[in-house]
């Protein structure tokens, strides 16, 4: 059917265009044509409702292959449901405070302003979705046919598998969603503690030779109750022998025990399988492996006294101490591998002290020294370096501003502290360009190597910036030296990334023809590709300096000095102001620093 007069060539349109409707919906076709018709012409009311998008719009959305009006349905509908659910959950909270209404005023009002605010969200996000993608439904339809008339991939007719499919995906969500809103919070101990009753139980049944809870119960009654008589007829004895006393001291401890485990056993059976469903699927994630912990080892380094008395006076030996483990102590999987990390960091420590007080005296002498070149240089000199370099590389109002920033560091009294922040950020960023520039040659030459590389900076840079202090301090302790590690590993991964993207980036044409003209791999790397890569290395270097910058600042927390130690100062003493100021001149001295970057890369990047 069309609703479309006009000339044969129009009317040959349209009737093609029926055709393709009829073969996109499969079924119902005499009433999508005409919709679709009007939708194409843009003349179809808001107000037109698709009874099945209004009534089941997650069903028809499944079935018609609609799926982002399908996931927009479920959620519209769980939300819904779920704020009605707070309306079920809260209801009894309020009958049970308003039966003592003198003791719960607060509570009445509390839990009566959220049933009233989750009921009526509720009720409007359902009656409004609803509608919504009742109206919505067609245009959603119409979306998905124009995609299919270029694109036959797009899903199109009638497929009960997609229904199927959009039930187990319900199944999955809904139901334990709608049931956790209805649910009051669990306590925090409850899973744990039917954990640990678990586990009790079951060291109880090898203990006692039983292979079920019931029969393990009698038991351990029966074994509380002989204890039980025993103290009492010992109690009774007025005149006891020391072996007596020493006797009724043990059966008292052996009672508790019992008892302890009776009423382990008991509480293990009176959890209930709601007790039970609530912490596999609405609680936190089951913890499904308790494991014995690792071997509790402690390495301790003392002086070697047959060392130093040969004449060796640094010469430190290994102790290898072994703990006795905690009888019962079970872990999950997190505590058994943090523990094991912590053993092995203490290994290391403890037998590659040296290599380690190496690489911090090699990073202090060169902090040192860095610091002293800019807190010794004339405050001129360095104000003249900084404004010339902007004046060479960028323009008049870049100049200006750098000028004002070095002038607000001289007024605030904050030259020499941002000196210091600035010789720490110098040498992570030379540690960076050492090593992370061979290492991005190597993954732009290396395939192996870049399928390696890549995933590690991945993590690299994904990892919390505050979470690298931790491995920096437990190698090198509180210091700058650790901070400058901490911050070359959160600022080392664009430089590497880039330097590799820049060189894959040398057209191959260039390169062949290199290599035509009798080039070796060693010229065209130094002779081409790094050249022609410099803009896009220019461009890890900005990045890597500034988050060597923002990472030097954190690092205040393990000792570094600068601005960053200012700002940590100054949350630990909720002096505003002061913290305040020494943040926003982190952000000039970063500024600064960018814009000077961005001119020297614009330069390369027009020769």
């Amino acid at each position: 059917m069309s609703i479309h007069a006009g000339t044969g060539a129009e009317q040959r349109i349209v009737d093609d265009r029926d055709v393709s409707v009829e073969a996109f919906v499969v079924e119902k076709a005499d009433y999508y044509t005409p919709i679709f018709e009007l939708l194409q012409r843009g003349k179809l009311p808001r107000w037109h409702m698709n009874i099945w998008g209004l009534l089941l719009p997650w069903f028809w959305a499944a079935m018609r292959g609609t799926w982002i009006m399908f996931w927009i349905a479920l959620a519209l509908d769980v939300l819904a449901i779920v704020c009605l659910m707070q309306v079920v959950k809260f209801s009894p909270l309020l009958a049970e405070a308003q039966a003592n209404a003198a003791d719960n005023v607060t509570l009445i009002a509390r839990y009566s302003g959220w049933i009233q605010s989750f009921g009526t969200v509720g009720v409007i996000a359902l009656i409004a979705g609803r509608l919504w993608m009742g109206s919505s439904a067609n245009r959603f339809y119409y979306g998905q046919y124009t995609r299919w008339r270029t694109d036959k991939g797009v899903a199109n007719g009638v497929n009960m598998r997609r229904v199927i499919l959009a039930a187990v995906i319900i199944a999955l969500v809904a139901p334990l969603t709608i049931y956790r809103a209805s649910q009051q919070r669990l306590d925090e101990r409850a899973c744990l503690n039917q954990i640990r009753a678990g586990e009790t139980v079951t060291a109880l049944l090898a203990q006692h030779g039983v292979s079920d809870v019931a029969e393990l119960l009698p038991k351990l009654s029966a074994r509380a109750d002989d204890l039980a008589a025993e103290k009492a007829s010992l109690d009774a004895i007025s005149d006891r022998t020391e072996a007596q006393n020493t006797r009724r001291s043990g059966i008292r401890k052996e009672l508790r025990g019992a008892e302890r485990d009776l009423s382990t056993a008991e509480d293990f059976v009176a959890i209930s399988r709601r007790d039970r469903f609530d912490c596999w699927f609405i609680d936190d994630f089951p913890t499904v492996a308790r494991i014995d912990p690792p071997e509790d080892v402690v390495y301790r380094s003392v002086p070697d006294e047959e060392a130093i008395a040969a004449g060796d006076e640094d010469a430190t030996k290994v102790i290898r101490i072994v703990k006795d483990p905690v009888e019962g102590r079970v872990v999950n999987i997190f505590t058994y591998s943090s523990e094991s990390i912590d053993k092995s960091i203490n290994y290391l420590r403890a037998n590659f002290a040296g290599i380690f007080d190496a690489i911090t005296h090699v990073l202090r002498q060169s902090l040192i020294r860095v610091e002293v070149a800019f807190m010794q240089t004339p405050w001129p000199v360095v104000s003249f370096l900084f404004i010339a370099l902007s004046w060479a590389f960028t323009g008049k109002g870049t100049t200006i501003f750098v000028a004002s920033s070095l002038a607000f560091l001289a007024v605030f009294e904050l030259w020499q502290v941002a000196m210091q922040t600035m010789a720490l950020v110098v040498v992570a960023t030379a540690i960076c360009i050492l090593v992370g520039l061979p290492v991005g040659i190597w993954m732009a030459k290396n395939k192996v190597a870049r399928v390696i590389t890549e995933p590690i900076l991945d993590v690299m840079q994904t990892i919390p910036s505050l979470s690298y202090l931790v491995p920096a301090v437990a190698f090198f302790g509180i210091s700058q030296p650790p901070a400058v590690i901490a911050t070359v590993i959160f600022a080392i991964p664009p430089m590497v990334k880039l330097t590799a993207l820049g060189i894959r980036q040398v057209p191959e044409s260039t390169k062949e023809a290199a290599l035509a003209f009798g080039s070796s791999e060693r010229q065209l790397l130094r002779k081409v590709e790094l050249p022609m890569a410099i803009p896009s290395i220019m461009a890890g270097l900005n990045q890597t300096i500034m988050l060597a910058l923002s990472m030097a600042t954190i690092s205040a927390f393990i000792g570094a000095e600068g601005l960053g130690a200012l700002v940590t100062a100054s949350l630990g003493d909720a002096q505003a102001g002061k913290g305040l100021l020494a943040g926003l001149a982190i952000a000039l001295v970063a500024m600064m620093i960018d814009r000077i970057l961005k001119g020297i890369r614009a330069s390369f990047s027009r020769i």
